[in-house]
């Protein structure tokens, strides 16, 4: 999986430990985590795409546009406060990068108490979910 050039190899393994633990979690079978954690290796390579670990946490950062970053969440073993504090030290990171605009999608109605707990601007919209008929619920923050 693609690092800064100064991560420990102890960071890397656990960044790997928890995306692997996620895609476990999230995947149906063993084998479709796998292509999950080669999917993500992929991404890392591409320009404007980096990973940011805090915590148990890992947040997956897509640049689109000046100023403007998506952002997907890996987690296991993570209650909601610290959760909420983890996306609070992204906040404060990605600002200071230049960050004007960042936005995830959740559907999981426990995402809406961690953006509560942040006490962080979010604003929410309904969105179609990408290759879907269905909407999602987007979280945008801006700085």
């Amino acid at each position: 999986m693609a690092m800064a050039a100064n991560t420990s190899s102890d960071e890397v393994k656990e960044v790997n430990r928890i995306c692997y633990d996620y895609f476990l979690q999230e995947a149906a079978s063993e084998d479709q985590a796998k292509k999950m954690m080669d999917g993500l290796a992929r991404i890392t390579k591409e320009k404007g795409v980096k990973l940011v670990h805090l915590g148990n946490t890992v947040f997956l950062i897509i640049v689109k546009g000046k100023g403007l970053v998506e952002v997907h969440t890996m987690t296991t073993k993570e209650d909601s406060v610290s959760l909420a504090r983890n996306f609070v030290q992204l906040a404060k990171y990605l600002k200071n990068i230049g960050v004007r605009t960042a936005y995830t999608y959740a559907d999981d109605p426990k995402f809406a108490l961690v953006a509560k707990r942040t006490r962080l601007p979010f604003k929410t919209k309904e969105v179609p979910h990408p290759g879907t008929d269905a909407t999602t619920t987007a979280y945008y923050l801006t700085f």
